[in-house]
């Protein structure tokens, strides 16, 4: 009777062991490969967020912003003398100017706001040409500088566009702030806020001073006095500087206070329309 060979298992193992153990490696590690692979974007957004210590949220961008533009016009100029006093060796476009610079100074103090005039010398400008400035340059306000005249009258009053309805509009939060800010400064008399245009006929197109119909922004015209009083001539030059604060101190105000402004500027999602 053949005599049965003994299976030597000391030495299969030793002959096979490393073998196996080689293969067992190597599938524990591609395994654990495919786990972390870069491609895969999600283990990729993992480990930027390790690495960083964020939270896997996505961080919302901050919209980008751009400059407030306000255009300051001067009403009147070159051969077109506007109200004059009573001796009339003062004239109104003189005025007018002077504190429009002087507005611009003040704006220009602010980030991001942007200041364009109508005119900066004495020289005479179409009024269709001030409304073009604005429109063109797709401003966000446009604010007129004037002086009244009259046989009698004293004080300020500020026009708006007829077609301002109730009491949110941007036109009347701009002339009202802008009020407010005169009569601290010291006024002779409040007129009031007043809409459409003086002395208007049944004419459609009469119906408002002319820069605040033909411009697309909210704007409005700020009568500083009267030329034909000595009351107004006088606050207008010992309290100057106090009105030019005044005008530039009640714009940023509102701005601010609607939301409009920022010292980073306008929202580029802005729509230029009261919250």
């Amino acid at each position: 009777m053949a005599r049965r060979r003994r299976i030597r298992w000391d030495r299969v193992l030793l002959v096979f062991g490393p073998i196996l153990l080689l293969i067992i490696l190597l599938c524990v590690k591609c395994h654990h490969g495919d786990e972390e692979s870069p491609t895969d974007p999600g283990t990729v957004e993992s480990m930027v967020t390790e690495e960083s210590g964020q939270d896997s949220e996505a961080v919302p961008v901050e919209a980008p912003y751009r400059d407030l533009v306000v255009v300051i016009d001067a009403g009147h100029g070159g051969n077109d003398d506007g109200a004059v006093n009573q001796t009339e060796t003062r004239f109104e476009k003189d005025d007018n100017l002077r504190l429009a610079l002087a507005v611009e100074e003040r704006l220009n103090t602010h980030p991001h706001v942007q200041v364009i005039m109508t005119r900066q010398t004495d020289v005479f400008v179409e009024l269709q040409e001030r409304c073009d400035v604005a429109n063109n340059a797709n401003a966000d306000f446009f604010i007129s500088l004037h002086r009244n005249s009259a046989t009698s009258g004293k004080g300020v009053e500020i026009w708006i566009n007829n077609d301002s309805m109730g009491d949110i509009t941007m036109d009347k939060m701009l002339a009202e702030y802008i009020m407010e800010w005169l009569e601290q400064a010291g006024i002779s008399n409040n007129r009031g806020i007043k809409k459409g245009l003086r002395n208007s006929s049944v004419d459609a197109e009469s119906e408002n001073f002319y820069i605040n119909r033909y411009t697309n922004m909210p704007s409005c015209l700020v009568e500083m006095g009267f030329m034909t009083s000595e009351i107004d001539n006088s606050n207008f030059d010992t309290k100057f500087n106090d009105y030019a604060d005044a005008i530039a101190g009640a714009f940023m105000e509102m701005v601010s206070d609607r939301g409009i402004y920022t010292e980073n500027g306008v929202p580029c999602f802005d729509t230029k329309e009261p919250a």
